[in-house]
């Protein structure tokens, strides 16, 4: 009897489809892998703008009782300004945040067991268009005035 030692025809087709099944699955787990990698890149850019603005605005919420909102411009009782243009945020004139696709301030109130208190919703979409970080951020403070061209745009 001869040894029968060697590849056949069929086993080596069997082989070479097991090995591009696997290949495959290996090339779109690691193209997942690097396109996740990079949205997190990018989007760790973003916080980074983030919190420089929270930082300053936390500060200037917790000095203050009182803000003025007029469209994306906020004003607190000590004329601490801040302004949404140029997709960019200014703390009195004073660039704090960039890639800043859009901001909006608004008033709102929260009650709990007969206590009202008052809060300053911020809005901020950061980064460019498919790849954005979207925060909303509430602050407590005790008094807000709305200017009345705000009032008509909340009711519309």
């Amino acid at each position: 009897m001869k040894s029968e030692q060697g590849v056949t025809l069929t086993s080596l087709v069997i082989y070479i489809a097991v090995a591009t099944v696997l290949i495959s699955t290996m090339a779109v787990m690691s193209s997942h892998f690097f396109a996740n990698i990079q949205l997190v890149k990018n989007q760790s850019d973003y916080v980074v703008e983030y919190n420089k603005f929270n930082m300053f605005f936390i500060q200037d919420v917790k000095a203050n009782k009182a803000a003025s909102i007029i469209g994306t411009t906020i004003v607190f009782e000590d004329g601490t300004k801040y302004e949404y243009k140029d997709e960019s945020i200014y703390r009195n004139d004073k660039k704090i945040a960039k890639n800043i696709r859009t901001a909006s301030f608004e008033p709102a109130t929260y009650t709990v067991n007969n206590v009202t208190k008052n809060l300053i919703k911020v809005n901020l979409n950061i980064g460019v268009e498919k790849k954005s970080y979207q925060k909303q951020i509430e602050y407590v403070l005790s008094l807000i005035h709305i200017s009345e061209p705000t009032r008509l745009a909340l009711i519309s």
